[in-house]
């Protein structure tokens, strides 16, 4: 009996091995708030919408929300909620929710 359990648990370990890594977590939402940049084809359809974070530099994802963003704040200050994934040291944000930044007005 104690060697069917040993059996059992160390193919469950290996079997853990295999399907651990293959399994994607959830991740969690950041906050991130810059200025919205669009490319577009010679017809004007959106190709291309980037978040630029100081000097970080977000493509977004063209999902319903992505596109959107774009469309509404070309060229603004946004503050974008969202998930991102980087690969190859590139950044991918897929967006769940954004809204325009106030322009800070500066006083003379």
């Amino acid at each position: 009996m104690k060697t069917r359990v040993l059996a059992f648990l160390a193919l469950a370990f290996v079997a853990a091995l295999f399907v651990l890594p293959t399994l994607t977590f959830a991740e969690d939402d950041v906050k991130l708030t810059g200025t919205v940049s669009v490319t577009k084809d010679d017809d004007g359809n959106l190709t291309a919408v980037k978040l630029t974070v100081g000097e970080t530099v977000y493509n977004v994802a063209l999902c319903a929300n992505g596109k959107k963003l774009g469309a509404e704040l070309a060229g603004k200050k946004a503050e974008v909620t969202g998930t991102v994934k980087e690969e190859d040291d590139v950044k991918t944000l897929s967006v769940k929710s954004f809204k325009a930044c106030e322009e800070e007005k500066t006083e003379e």
